[in-house]
């Protein structure tokens, strides 16, 4: 191939990246200006699983504090630029799969929540998504230790799980 060649196909290629609107994601100015805190509220929880909400915001500010393109603040520190709430609606259990003797062998949980982010100044909704779906899968046990451990290893899997999408949505602003 001759170097004419070679350069017309690097600039048709870089030309084409350009007009399609790739761009790496960047979170840092999504909000404009000036947005660099945002105060992550324990949900409200009104589901049947006690601790939940705890887990669910440890998770979120973890994350939150690992992306680092907004500094999470606890409630009442400070005056932060944006302010997250959410309600956790349900947690569910369902046995997904069973031995050959009709003993569950496998759980799944399904969370439904809500999440909504406003400007803290003015109270404006910057985000948010309703009925928001995760599941995680635990195995299953005939002991109630073993089965306690699983299903608490899941919740916080879970847990990580909503902050990551919950950060990525946030920011990508689906």
């Amino acid at each position: 191939m001759s170097r004419s060649r070679v350069l017309a196909t690097l600039g048709a290629l870089a030309l084409g990246l350009s007009a399609c609107g790739y761009h790496p994601l960047g979170g840092q100015d999504t909000f404009g200006p000036g947005v660099h805190s945002i105060e992550i509220n324990a949900f409200q929880n009104e589901t049947r699983e006690p601790g939940l909400e705890q887990l669910v915001a440890e998770a979120l500010n973890e994350e939150f504090a690992r992306r680092g393109w907004l500094q999470p603040k606890l409630q009442g520190d400070g005056n932060p630029d944006l302010v997250m709430r959410g309600m956790l609606k349900t947690a569910i259990y369902h046995s997904s799969s069973y031995s050959a003797s009709a003993l569950a062998l496998e759980e799944s949980i399904e969370v439904v929540f809500d999440v909504n982010v406003h400007r803290m100044g003015t109270s404006e909704l910057v985000w948010q998504h309703p009925d928001f779906h995760m599941r995680e899968q635990f195995l299953s046990s005939a002991d109630p230790q073993v089965f306690a451990s699983n299903k608490e290893q899941a919740l916080r899997r879970l847990a990580s799980g909503i902050a990551e999408r919950v950060h990525d949505e946030l920011f990508q602003r689906f």
